[in-house]
């Protein structure tokens, strides 16, 4: 084979190659369009009227026995609803809708505080209570034989965040919910056409800690066993903010 024909079959390569990469490109953009955006929209619309109720009618919601990590925590009160599209706690153009992001907070009065003992210990400690966004304040103390101790006052406070975000490379919708409960991540995708008005409510009622109803009757066999293995997996305690 002729340099000329070698460079030849190159370039034709390259350009199937690129061709195919524009075709995926125009594929994706047209099922977020299609599929995706109609979506994000519609759960937009859905979880911003849920949070102006929760937030009118001050919904009471008692969180009990949230983290066996930390006993101390006693009874918490879940509340102070947020949504915004953005990030950062504001919002992007409806038609260009990629995340959606619902948090509140689990309530408690005062601090909680105890000590731990090891430089190595103390530092493990604090990097978790950065990455499940926790409020605390750190005091340094005298330790035996000179071991680095130090004491730990945690605010009752509990950030948590349910989001809807795109996978726009897969052409799916992804759920993560952090800090619902054992500072615990919950992620998983799912097609644009899974996230039904069921699965919404049921969502809802989940959040709402609603377990008494957590499966509607009217839900058929096949989807309420979908929804318990994939709601289930929110005891996973990976962390992803």
């Amino acid at each position: 084979m002729g340099v000329l024909e070698q460079l030849r079959k190159e370039a034709d390569q390259k350009k199937s190659s690129e061709q195919l990469q524009l075709d995926q490109k125009q594929q994706r953009e047209r099922v977020y369009k299609i599929q995706l955006l109609p979506k994000m929209q519609e759960l937009f619309k859905y979880l911003q009227e849920l949070v102006e109720h929760l937030n009118y009618l001050e919904v009471p919601v008692q969180v009990e026995n949230y983290s066996l990590r930390f006993p101390k925590l006693g009874t918490l009160a879940q509340k102070d609803y947020k949504i915004s599209t953005d990030g950062y706690g504001g919002f992007s153009d409806i038609d260009k809708l990629m995340q959606i992001n619902v948090t509140f907070y689990c309530i408690g009065e005062g601090e909680f505080k105890y000590v731990m003992t090891g430089k190595g210990t103390i530092e493990k400690e604090i990097a978790y209570l950065h990455a499940k966004r926790l409020s605390v304040r750190i005091q340094k103390m005298p330790g035996l034989n000179n071991e680095e101790t130090a004491k730990f006052f945690v605010k009752r406070l509990i950030p948590v965040r349910l989001r809807f975000e795109v996978d726009y490379d897969n052409s799916l919708i992804k759920v993560i919910i952090n800090n619902y409960t054992n500072f615990s991540t919950y992620i998983e995708s799912w097609q644009a056409n899974d996230i039904n008005e069921d699965f919404l409510d049921v969502l809802a009622r989940y959040l709402l800690r609603k377990d008494s109803e957590f499966i509607k009757p009217e839900i058929s066999d096949e989807h309420r066993e979908a929804l318990r293995r994939k709601l289930a997996a929110i005891k996973k305690t990976e962390t992803y903010w």
